[in-house]
């Protein structure tokens, strides 16, 4: 994050910059200058606090309705002002302290502000009162290309958006947008607009906040609720998903669920290991903070359903050993055309006793007639899964 302190005769006008880094904070700064004027006119501030005061925002956006008024009425001023890429505007407000926060989510509510990469707000003073700030997102397109690239985003997903799965259960919905995400985009550090949609729909290849910021713009256009959230995991910073789905709140972490991610370019000695991973998909605040270390820029509901987690709804959720479950698993449909299996264990207890049968005990191979030389594995203590994979040859 970049910080200008600008000082003019009598007045003091302090400039603030800050840029999205992703992962990262960049170095403070500091500069002075001889000369600075105001950078909008009464109209220009007029029409977007008219904007502001006047429309609402929808519910389908979860941060804005965590807010206080105050807060409420600062978020819609940069939304619109951002939105429509103004060159400045006045806030009205000169609590330059909620800026921030207000800030974060709005973006993080609004996958589609891609081309907004930071912001800077301007202070005027006299004496110690703040008399007005000045508002302004910085931006790493111009208007003309952020419509181009919304163009070319919207016929990209197109054809996905008419595959969608037909009825009301939500988590079908989100199912089939994971797997399409996943399916179709590659973990890589190095890629261009990695902090954005642009990279997951148009180059497919991105980090986190790329796709957990395209898991978003899908569900949203389907009118299912989700929030960017960040954090930490493994001491870096990270991004994934607060969605609502059949009246409930889960969390998803689409970039834990895609192998290449696991990978991270590194050689592939598991060429076959499953493509996606569900382990973080649809899960309960208990189950995702074993892993992940929440940021609150605004207060997060307790996510305490599992109707809708993944391995509940597809009848791979074990609350003990049962042999005859597993045998039908084993043999079912998926897994041959699959040629992998994932179960979930509802206790520490009983994901021991589990993996002592199946592993320990071998007893993998009393459930599958068709057996290859050998069968691959992988455990998950975090969340208590247990993956086999190259079952079937």
């Amino acid at each position: 994050m970049k910080r200008s302190n600008i000082t003019v005769a009598a007045m003091m006008i302090t400039a603030v910059v800050l840029f999205l880094g992703g992962c990262s904070l960049g170095d403070y700064t500091d500069e002075t200058v001889q000369d600075a004027t105001e950078p909008q006119t009464d109209e220009e501030a007029q029409e977007v606090q008219g904007q502001a005061q006047q429309e609402e925002i929808p519910e389908l956006y979860y941060a804005y309705h965590k807010l206080d008024a105050d807060r409420q009425t600062l978020y819609r001023e940069m939304y619109y002002a951002m939105l429509d890429m103004k060159d400045s505007v006045r806030l009205s407000t000169t609590d330059t302290s909620i800026i921030d926060t207000t800030f974060a989510c709005v973006v993080n509510d609004h996958p589609e502000l891609f081309y907004v990469d930071g912001y800077q707000y301007t202070e005027y003073s006299e004496g110690d009162d703040i008399t007005s700030v000045i508002f302004k997102g910085t931006y790493t397109k111009s208007p003309g290309e952020a419509e181009a690239l919304k163009a070319q985003i919207s016929e990209k997903l197109k054809p996905c958006l008419d595959d969608v799965p037909d009825g009301s259960d939500e988590y079908y919905i989100v199912k089939y947008f994971y797997e399409y995400l996943i399916s179709n985009t590659e973990y890589d550090r190095t890629a261009a607009d990695n902090q954005n949609i642009c990279s997951v729909f148009l180059g497919g290849r991105s980090v986190c906040q790329g796709y957990a910021e395209a898991l978003q713009y899908m569900l949203q256009n389907m009118g299912i609720q989700s929030f960017v959230v960040t954090g930490f995991t493994n001491g870096e910073r990270h991004a994934w998903n607060l969605v609502r789905i059949n009246g409930e709140y889960y969390y998803v972490d689409p970039t834990w669920g895609d192998a290449s991610y696991t990978l991270d370019g590194q050689p592939d000695d598991n060429a076959d290991v499953p493509p996606i991973n569900f382990d973080y998909f649809l899960v309960t605040t208990d189950e995702l903070t074993r892993t992940h270390s929440l940021e609150r820029v605004v207060e997060l509901p307790v996510c305490t359903a599992v109707s809708d987690n993944y391995y509940v709804r597809e009848g791979l959720y074990f609350d003990r050993y049962d042999a005859d479950r597993l045998a039908g698993i084993f043999d079912g449909d998926n897994a041959r055309s699959e040629d992998y299996v994932t179960i979930k264990c509802a206790t520490p207890v009983v994901y021991d006793d589990i993996k002592k049968h199946l592993i320990d005990e071998r007893e993998v191979f009393d459930f599958i007639s068709d057996q290859g030389e050998s069968i691959a594995y992988t455990s998950n203590g975090f969340q208590r899964t247990i993956s086999f994979w190259n079952i079937f040859y």
